[in-house]
Order: structure tokens, then C-alpha cells, then sequence
């Protein structure tokens, strides 16, 4: 299906149930930065979702049931089944699973987004961007944090680089550049306002 298709409206509660393509999870995370009051509804449909478990009868299972089921697939009936391990307590990323991915209106910029928590409008990842790129204007929503993994960055004439953390606070303005470019990992808002590139568009 073309991304020219997409319909927020029909893709956001199959997001909520996680049963959409890495492209439509992209698609879907992508319209949640650019329109913000679209979280709302998305956070509806993630609570609707959350109470589905709850909202089915309780159905007795018969106590001789795996006995039978082993019996119809003609399988020896194990004494002892090992339980399924449960899932993990954390989220975890490796190295070769980052998605870059190029920043929608900025050249030179690219993310991987790790995380994106649409009730509390945040997006956690890391940005990488080419020698000379200058980052937008832009107005800190929240409060945002930077943490240099390579290269240099520059913030109100400070040369930022690896190793360094930056917390921007909640208001806080600035237009960020790199000389020689710079990899780091940020946290940042969702509403952080561009009004260069609003008058732009």
C-alpha cells in the first residue's frame, strides 16, 4: 500500500494493537510530530485497546484438554511443558537494528528514533548530521537533553563534543551547527515550535 493512502484514522488503532509494518509504525509516529493533536485520539484507542483482555468472559478450560490435543496431533503428551519465558521488563535497541532514517526538513540530518511516547509527547533517539549543517531555529517546548557520542556541536558559541550533556530548558531558544559533524542522543519534545519553517510552509 502506498504511503499516499495512508489514512491516520485506519492505521491508528491497528498502531495501538501493534499490528502494523515498521513502514506504517513510521508513517503513523511521523504524523503524530507534525500534528499533535492527533495523540489524543491515538491514546484513546490505546486505552480502548488496553481493556480488551479485560472486557472477554472467562471461559473454564476442561482439565483434559492438552491430553486430547496431543492425543488429534499424534505427539507423545510431555510430562513436564516449560512455562514461556515472559517478556522483557525493557526495551532494547541494538546497534544493526537503527533505522535511519533522512530528517524530514532538514538536509545534511538524519534520526533513528528510539522511542516515541505520545502521552507524554516526547521522542527519544539519536541524530547524526554532515560537516556545516546548521539546525533550524527552533523553541524548546519541554526541556531537552543532548548527549555527544562523536564529532562537535555548537550552542551559543560553546563547542560542544563527545562525552558532553546539553539540557535546554522548557522556552529556551537556540540554532545549533556543527563544523565537522556530530552524532549525539536527545530527548526532546514533540511540540518544540520551528517559526522559521512554519513561515516557510
Amino acid at each position: 500500500m502506498n504511503s499516499d493512502n495512508y489514512c491516520f484514522c485506519e492505521l491508528a488503532p491497528l498502531y495501538a494493537l501493534d499490528l502494523l509494518s515498521e513502514e506504517e509504525r513510521a508513517w503513523v509516529e511521523q504524523q503524530l510530530v507534525e500534528c499533535p493533536e492527533l495523540a489524543q485520539e491515538l491514546a484513546e484507542y490505546q486505552t480502548a485497546a488496553a481493556a480488551i483482555p479485560y472486557s472477554s468472559p472467562t471461559v473454564e478450560m476442561k482439565a483434559d484438554l492438552k491430553e486430547r490435543l496431543f492425543d488429534r496431533l499424534g505427539l507423545d503428551n510431555p510430562v513436564t511443558v516449560e512455562e514461556k519465558t515472559p517478556p522483557s521488563p525493557f526495551l532494547s535497541v541494538r546497534s544493526q537494528e537503527l533505522k535511519w532514517r533522512p530528517h524530514s526538513r532538514v538536509a545534511g540530518v538524519s534520526i533513528a528514533r528510539l522511542h516515541i511516547d505520545p502521552i507524554k509527547r516526547e521522542i527519544v533517539g539519536l541524530l547524526r548530521a554532515e560537516p556545516g549543517v546548521r539546525y533550524p531555529f527552533h523553541i524548546h517546548a519541554t526541556g531537552e537533553e543532548i548527549y555527544m557520542l562523536e564529532g562537535d556541536l555548537v550552542i551559543e558559541n560553546q563547542v560542544y563534543g563527545a562525552g558532553d550533556y546539553i539540557r535546554s530548558r522548557a522556552g529556551s531558544t537556540h540554532s545549533p551547527h556543527t563544523n565537522g559533524g556530530c552524532m549525539f542522543f536527545f530527548r526532546t519534545s514533540m511540540d518544540d515550535e520551528y517559526p522559521d519553517l512554519a513561515t516557510v510552509s
